[in-house]
């Protein structure tokens, strides 16, 4: 009678288990994403037009700045919220879901504060000693004000996500702010500083909107079943975010690392074109994102089951969704490099080299799409972690070596092959610790494989 009931309450998720319903996810997360990419694009656009040469770098450095510092402060809580709330969910756990969802918010809110605090008063310092900008300072506190929204948006959306909520979580986190910030534009606003405002209250906004959505799921995080004999316990939230940390903290250094550093060796105007094109190839990173973030708590689920034909049967359409419009999309970015950026402002055409290479690394990411997510949300964190270590140290050496130098060129270098050696790391070691649910891609040899991954195949980290 138990098993019949845990039986029944592994059907609690709202998301379908099997790769088809994951496509038909899919589809209606492409659709989200079209907004998104559509709004980023028209207000980057209307960004560079409108605003200037140096406002516009203003605006993206210190859009810039406010996303790393909202990642570095979330402590790696999102993707572990996802795994956590899908896979107690799975057994029917409600309670202990809604016990994460409180630990990763209650954490996440106190760092982020601080650290706004800390760069509200250090915007002065940085202006002179940084960034070498005159007159960025209002940016930057503006920039600071919106961090710990901006955390906790991120936060409560991840929540949705283990809730079954992927579609409407992407739209709160990626599509709604571009939005806020368009509408903005067209009521008139040509300040950097007034639009990270803006940027702040989105984000706001969005985890209201959120909140509101998480407590019409309060029956759910109520409930509680007896789960099979078998289950075995998840880790506790802090320790699968600990190495999830590490893998944000890389994430958004190969993204956002390269401008920052080119901010404090070229103008203003150099660092808008660039950062245009780097923003450009992270619309290809998006497609890729968001048909992970719709396969992330199937992962989950079917992991926490033992169901390996399931969690094959995800990774591979996971892959080929991925190479499909990711990865068809980066290749008419390389050809069409210079048309892009000439169609967002003359002058941005310096940046056309850049974007090809950057187009490049993300290619190689659109063909193996999804494999940091299966070592996330199947307890493989400690090794994904010492993937994005590599990487981290990949885009620091080259961004120090390299962009004093050749400037752009050295900041795509610095972007690309850092993105391209994870992707290419993390499918191996996919095919090597999950042997039943290989993907598709090369695979080390096992001795080497051995030496890197550190484990025997088919063993699972808690």
């Amino acid at each position: 009678m138990e098993m019949q009931k845990t039986k029944e309450m592994v059907q609690i998720p709202a998301t379908p288990g099997r790769a088809s319903g994951m496509v038909r996810g899919a589809g209606a997360a492409l659709l989200v994403r079209g907004v998104e990419v559509g709004g980023k694009f028209v207000l980057y656009f209307a960004v560079a037009r409108l605003l200037g040469g140096e406002e516009s770098g203003f605006f993206f450095l210190c859009l810039t700045w406010a996303h790393v510092l909202s990642t570095l402060t979330r402590m790696g809580l999102d993707r572990a919220l996802i795994r956590h709330v899908s896979a107690e969910l799975a057994v029917g756990q409600g309670t202990s879901a809604a016990r994460c969802i409180r630990e990763g918010v209650a954490g996440s809110g106190l760092l982020a504060c601080a650290v706004a605090a800390l760069c509200w008063a250090g915007a002065g310092l940085l202006e002179t000693h940084v960034f070498s900008m005159p007159g960025l300072a209002p940016a930057l506190r503006m920039a600071a004000l919106a961090i710990p929204p901006q955390a906790l948006c991120v936060v409560l959306c991840a929540a949705l996500v283990g809730l079954g909520r992927p579609v409407v979580s992407q739209f709160l986190q990626n599509a709604w702010w571009p939005l806020v910030l368009l509408a903005l534009v067209a009521a008139g606003c040509r300040s950097a500083a007034d639009l990270l405002a803006g940027f702040a209250a989105a984000g706001a906004s969005a985890g209201l909107l959120c909140l509101g959505l998480i407590a019409r799921e309060r029956r759910r995080l109520r409930a509680d079943a007896v789960p099979a004999a078998d289950t075995p316990p998840l880790p506790p939230l802090r320790s699968t975010a600990l190495p999830l940390a590490v893998v944000e903290v890389v994430q958004v250094s190969i993204s956002n690392m390269p401008v920052l550093v080119l901010g404090a060796f070229v103008s203003p105007v150099a660092v808008a074109a660039f950062s245009v094109a780097n923003r450009i190839t992270q619309l290809v990173w998006v497609v890729l994102i968001s048909f992970g973030t719709i396969a992330a708590p199937r992962i989950g689920a079917a992991h926490r089951l033992r169901d390996d034909a399931t969690l094959k049967s995800l990774n591979r359409t996971l892959q080929v969704l991925g190479a499909l419009f990711g990865g068809v999309g980066a290749v008419l970015m390389a050809l069409l490099a210079p048309y892009l950026l000439g169609f967002v402002g003359s002058g941005y055409e310096i940046a056309a080299a850049a974007l090809a290479v950057m187009a490049a690394g993300q290619f190689l990411n659109a063909l193996f799409t999804g494999q940091d997510v299966v070592l996330a949300m199947t307890g493989h964190g400690r090794i994904l972690r010492r993937i994005n270590l590599m990487q981290f140290i990949v885009c620091l050496a080259a961004s120090i070596a390299l962009i004093p130098r050749i400037q752009m060129i050295g900041a795509a270098i610095a972007s690309a092959v850092p993105l391209a050696l994870g992707c290419t790391a993390s499918v191996m070691a996919v095919a090597w610790l999950l042997p039943r649910s290989a993907p598709l891609g090369p695979r080390l040899p096992a001795r080497y494989a051995r030496r890197l991954f550190g484990r025997a195949p088919g063993t699972d980290e808690t």
